[in-house]
């Protein structure tokens, strides 16, 4: 009888095993079927428009199915493209309370910031892309985010701390960003000495250039300020129309500045420098040869304000029609006041008016001047 008693230990113990094992498929199968369940439940809700409660129904099932987290990414991400933004919250708050690899919960706090940014919660945005800039992965958008962030609340002097994280990233628009808020601050203006610096550090940007040699032109500081502006002009030689004026208070040399408008005219093809140096022709005693440079860049390249340029030297040189010429100058200049002079390289925005910062893209130096028949 003993030993009948040790021969059925060990299937008492396989049947014990077998029945336990049994228990947890059972367990799984039926976690499984609820998840599938409240999936399903929330599914439906959704689909007959009850989005509070397909939100609360799907949040239960993140502490069963962490693996989904792509799925409620893109749900959160709908609802903010759709202007939902306390439901994007709702659910990013959610996920950024698991514990989760690395990169995917530093994802999820990039998001829920973007939450808090589109919802107007710009210090709790601010919190959280602060402590993204110091990571690898994500510094660049969390610093791009954040500018955004320092446009809409004008808080340009923040900016100026990020410089750091800037130079560690290989981003020109971020280096132009931030070169240009800290030129946009009014309440802490910089001198000559900031400006220079700045040139240095971020290259990229014009508008320091810019904005140092309209300073050194005021301060009567005129070979410094032709520098200045002739290193715009070598940057971006589209940028004549704004930056000839200026020059031309720099009282260059005869020589050079006849060498300067000639390659603008002639190497870049500017309109601008083109009109200048026609004028620098007819200054100089030479009116015929003025008009003759107009009539073949006209034949090069048609230009309403090329145009226009003839008509005011054909009142000079041919007096006795300057009455109809004038009449004709008139109807152009109408026409001109009409067209835009810059737009936007980024989104296409157009205006008459120069601007750093495109008021629709919100991208900064890219509202640039036109080219082409009307362009200058």
């Amino acid at each position: 009888m003993l030993e009948l008693l040790f021969l059925l230990l060990p299937v008492a113990a396989a049947y014990g095993w077998f029945y336990g094992r049994n228990s947890l498929r059972q367990e799984e199968l039926k976690g499984k079927a609820n998840v599938a369940k409240n999936l399903s439940s929330g599914l439906n809700f959704l689909l007959t428009d009850q989005e509070d409660k397909a939100i609360e129904q799907l949040l239960q099932l993140l502490d069963i199915e962490a693996a989904t987290i792509d799925t409620y990414l893109a749900l959160a991400n709908l609802f903010r493209r759709r202007g939902d933004w306390d439901k994007a919250i709702r659910i990013h708050e959610k996920l950024h309370q698991l514990k989760l690899p690395k990169l995917q919960a530093q994802q999820i706090q990039l998001e829920l910031a973007n939450d808090y940014y589109s919802a107007g919660l710009y210090d709790r945005a601010e919190i959280l892309l602060t402590a993204l800039v110091g990571t690898d992965a994500f510094r660049e958008k969390a610093l791009k985010q954040l500018f955004s962030l320092f446009i809409a609340t004008h808080d340009w002097h923040k900016a100026a701390i990020f410089g750091p994280e800037v130079d560690k990233t290989d981003s020109k628009s971020l280096r132009i960003a931030i070169s240009n808020m800290r030129c946009q601050d009014e309440k802490r203006p910089l001198d000559a000495f900031s400006l220079r610096l700045l040139t240095q550090q971020y290259p990229q940007s014009i508008r320091p250039k810019m904005q140092l040699a309209q300073l050194l032109l005021q301060q009567q500081q005129l070979d410094d300020a032709a520098v200045a502006f002739k290193a715009v002009l070598a940057q971006k030689p589209q940028w004549s129309a704004e930056v000839l004026p200026g020059l031309i208070q720099c009282q260059l040399p005869a020589q050079e500045w006849y060498q300067l408008l000639s390659q603008l005219a002639h190497k870049q093809k500017n309109v601008t420098a083109t009109m200048y140096l026609a004028d620098w022709l007819v200054q100089t005693g030479s009116p015929a040869a003025g008009e003759q440079l107009l009539l073949e860049k006209l034949q090069q390249q048609p230009n309403i304000r090329l145009f226009q340029r003839v008509l005011q030297l054909r009142q000079i040189t041919e007096p006795e029609h300057r009455a109809a010429l004038h009449s004709v100058e008139q109807l152009v200049n109408a026409y001109l006041e009409t067209k835009i002079l810059f737009s936007c390289r980024n989104c296409g925005f157009k205006t008459r008016q120069t601007y750093w910062l495109c008021p629709s893209c919100q991208q900064w130096e890219t509202v640039e001047p036109l080219s082409g028949i009307d362009g200058r």
